[in-house]
């Protein structure tokens, strides 16, 4: 299997710095050039399946490069953002500011702790790895749009790294992973951004 992994393109949110799981938010200027230089690095490559996360910022990109490989999207649940609950749509410091204890719990524990109204990475963790299954025992070339933190996850996993080896990796809006899995061995073949 090989597996493409496109993180979408900055938006308002990435810009302002607010963690925005499951909320909408419009691409930036910057963001919008991005979605060229993605087709433009995927200009050489042969896609069989494509797959993106349900919220506008993946799926509007996963539908251009639909267009460009002639492939339908396949938009699953489980390729969401990490819900940040009561964090949503707020910045760091609003989130010190107005959820200092909820703040403290998660910065201890930011694999178990559940944020109130939204998951644990842990759970995400759960939902990704099952998707993951489910491909990566196929001869294909699978093109995934989505989001920073499941590409963590993703990479963590196919790479049998654990959870929190997940911050060796930055990953820019617009940025591409190419991971190759073959015989139970994940290899970063590419990392873009």
């Amino acid at each position: 299997m090989k597996i493409i992994l496109i993180r979408h393109v900055e938006t308002l949110a990435n810009y302002e710095r607010r963690y925005i799981g499951h909320t909408k938010s419009e691409y930036t200027e910057k963001g919008r050039k991005q979605i060229n230089n993605i087709l433009d690095m995927l200009v050489d490559e042969e896609i069989d399946m494509i797959y993106s996360s349900p919220l506008p910022r993946a799926k509007n990109i996963a539908k251009i490069c639909s267009e460009k490989f002639d492939k339908e999207v396949i938009v699953d649940d489980a390729l969401i953002e990490m819900n940040f609950g009561i964090f949503e749509g707020k910045t760091y410091q609003e989130v010190k500011n107005e959820y200092n204890e909820e703040w403290e719990k998660w910065t201890k524990d930011y694999k178990n702790y559940k944020i109130p109204k939204g998951e644990n990475l842990v759970e995400v963790y759960k939902r990704v790895t099952r998707f993951i299954d489910k491909l990566k025992e196929e001869d294909k070339t699978f093109l995934i749009v989505t989001h920073g933190g499941i590409i963590h996850t993703i990479i963590t996993y196919l790479l049998d790294l654990k959870i929190d080896k997940r911050w060796h990796f930055k990953i820019p809006p617009g940025a591409i992973v190419e991971i190759e899995f073959e015989n139970k061995y994940g290899i970063i073949t590419k990392l873009m951004g």
